[in-house]
């Protein structure tokens, strides 16, 4: 028979044991996920993502025919740009050409313009970020056809850490943050957070 001084023994070895799994358990999860990165990403990206307006993005708005219309405009940090006219436009949240859309529609409402031809280019948009394993983690100005691949030998390559299977993206999608698996083959949008996260050995 079992002592109970034998049983409290075998009791307490079993509780450290599980207490010394889950603090390792716990140290894995750190190393893994660099501060700030999300683990939370679902299983793919989509490689279609269409870039949608932020505050401080610069559009060039051209209405053909009329001069006064066509000019810079500022996204003010509500969301709006200033059109002569019209006045406030909503534009964050919106991609270049639902903008376009949205101002034809609102000069053919208004009765300034019966069939205006309005075109939106952006001309200054947010920078990406990147942290975690790469050798000069920070922000850089984005560029069109942008890849994950590309963005992180502009930020020096990887570190000899680096988890090269792992890269996680944060995209905002309107008024929320998409949180997603990526690979260096990913198109990388203005305003990106990318975090390639650490090897563990």
């Amino acid at each position: 028979m079992i002592g109970l001084n034998s049983l409290k023994t075998r009791f307490i070895s079993f509780a450290l044991l599980m207490f010394m799994s889950a603090s390792l358990a716990g140290c894995d999860s750190v190393l893994a996920i660099p501060a700030g990165a999300s683990d939370d990403a679902p299983l793919e990206v989509k490689n279609d993502a269409v870039y949608l307006l932020k505050p401080g993005d610069v559009i060039k708005l051209t209405v053909y025919g009329d001069d006064v219309l066509t000019d810079e405009y500022t996204i003010n940090q509500r969301g709006f740009i200033t059109v002569p006219l019209i006045n406030n436009v909503e534009a964050s949240g919106l991609s270049k050409e639902a903008l376009q859309k949205n101002i034809a529609a609102t000069l053919v409402k208004g009765g300034y313009l019966s069939k205006p031809l309005v075109t939106v280019d952006i001309v200054t948009v947010q920078p990406f970020y990147i942290l975690g394993e790469v050798k000069n983690p920070g922000n850089y100005p984005w560029r069109p056809s942008l890849n994950v691949f590309q963005a992180i030998a502009t930020a020096g390559g990887y570190t000899p850490r680096a988890a090269k299977g792992k890269i996680l993206i944060d995209r905002e999608d309107g008024t929320t943050i998409q949180h997603l698996n990526a690979t260096e083959n990913t198109p990388v949008l203005p305003g990106d957070s990318i975090t390639v996260r650490e090897r563990i050995f």
